[in-house]
């Protein structure tokens, strides 16, 4: 009995159905170890040894050194990457497509001297975040008839978290506030104010307590008024630096027409990203003889207005500063030669420097583009309208301060990632010239 109820027509079915579903797990697992991808296969290969070839490194063409490899610790060892021949051109583009050069020494160098690095795209570097927080004080008072006109007080009170220098120096921050009246007929913008707060040095969290006081003004137009407040960095070196900026619609703010009280406000600036074209430098280092040469080679997208009205007195020439990195104290400068009335110079000059291997961590360099400013002999005063006849008084009013237009610092402190990368790569690749494009700021 019971073996009929085992082996009858129902215990067939399943035995039979327990055969096939054992035999088709064994050919999939069987199938899984033969097939390319799948998980056993990948378990039950044999490893593959990686042969190294000893060739010569001139033959490895499509090989390049990417700038994110590059780090403090690898170049303070010695370890250096043998690279192919090349320069480093932002964005893979050919030199000869990005500049007609004419200096000899450049066209008629050795492949074995140049370095090709790559960069990392401007997608992929991401800038640390500086949340400047900005405390302003607003306070109106109404008009009493017979005893005061109505005022609007406007106070910078304090800055909070400023970012910091480009290189390593402390910051002497101010801010600028312009009152802008919308037209919403043309939606253009007319200024109607501008003040400007006092410069407070070696702080990156200024206390400022200014006010401004504006006569006259009634609740009606003030909500029609935008506050452009802008943080800047007063830079003895170079141009000044804008930080942060900020734009407030006075028309949401109205509780300030409620009482006469000073009501605080706290806002996020957000941080300037402006820029005043690009420039392209190649920098090689000799070792043996200690000496850094930067190579000037060219600039363009040159936004020099309008501190320059028009491209005729813009006479742009660069100035390279090296500095202390620990006190910012200028050590050496020197500048290249005057391009008069040109949008889109190329200078093409190398300026050399000693760098002992020692100073290398404590060293940087501020590239400076600058416009030569032109004396006015019509306004001069006559040789007898000097207020003094010597010498030296004479060379004080002939000389016209150069008007800076943007800056490049370069260093192992600098903020700047691209800059700081390349600079990394210089010692990576030494007597190899290597050239990246850089933004003014």
């Amino acid at each position: 009995m019971v073996e009929d109820g085992v082996f009858g027509p129902v215990g067939q079915i399943i035995i039979y159905s327990t055969i096939a579903v054992t035999l088709v797990i064994a050919l999939l697992i069987i199938a899984c170890f033969v097939t390319p991808g799948c998980i056993g296969y990948e378990c039950v290969r044999p490893k593959k040894k990686q042969s190294v070839t000893d060739g010569n490194p001139n033959d490895k063409i499509n090989e390049n050194l990417k700038l994110n490899d590059v780090s403090y610790r690898s170049w303070r060892v010695g370890s250096l990457y043998d690279t192919e021949s090349g320069t480093i051109w932002e964005n893979s583009v050919s030199p000869r497509l990005s500049i007609n050069s004419n200096d000899s020494q450049i066209g008629a160098s050795d492949p074995n001297s140049i370095a090709s690095v790559t960069l990392p795209s401007k997608q992929n570097v991401k800038d640390t975040a500086f949340p400047t927080e900005l405390t302003l004080s607003l306070r109106y008072l109404p008009y009493c008839e017979g005893v005061t006109a109505s005022k609007f007080v406007i106070g910078v009170e304090t800055l909070l978290g400023l970012p910091p220098k480009q290189y390593n120096c402390t910051l002497e921050p101010y801010v600028t506030l312009d009152i802008y009246k919308q037209s919403w007929t043309n939606r253009k913008k007319q200024k109607l104010y501008s003040f400007k707060t006092k410069g407070i040095k070696h702080t990156a969290n200024p206390v400022f307590k200014e006010s401004f006081v504006i006569s006259g003004a009634n609740p009606q137009d003030i909500k029609e008024w935008m506050l452009n407040i802008e943080a800047y960095d007063h830079d003895r070196y170079a141009n000044h630096t804008k930080l942060s900026e900020l734009q407030v619609q006075l028309k949401d703010a109205k509780r300030i027409f409620l009482s006469p009280e000073t009501h605080l406000f706290n806002f996020q600036m957000k941080t300037s990203k402006q820029e005043y074209g690009s420039i392209l430098l190649g920098i090689s280092y000799l070792p043996t003889a200690q000496r850094l040469s930067i190579n000037v080679m060219k600039a363009r997208n040159i936004n020099f207005m309008p501190t320059i009205p028009n491209i005729q007195e813009f006479n742009p020439f660069v100035r390279i500063l090296m500095l202390n990195g620990r006190t910012s104290k200028r050590i050496k400068k020197l500048k290249t030669k005057v391009f008069p009335a040109v949008r889109e110079p190329e200078f093409n000059e190398t300026l050399t420097f000693d760098l002992p291997p020692n100073k290398i961590d404590s060293l940087q360099f501020l590239i400076i583009l600058c416009s030569k400013s032109k004396i006015d002999t019509s306004t001069m005063p006559m040789m007898n309208e000097l207020p003094s006849d010597s010498e030296d008084s004479v060379v004080s009013f002939q000389k016209a301060k150069d008007v800076c237009i943007g800056k490049v610092a370069l260093g192992k402190g600098v903020r700047g990632t691209t800059e700081r990368l390349h600079w990394f790569s210089i010692f990576q690749n030494p007597r190899k010239l290597v050239t990246v494009w850089h933004s003014l700021k």
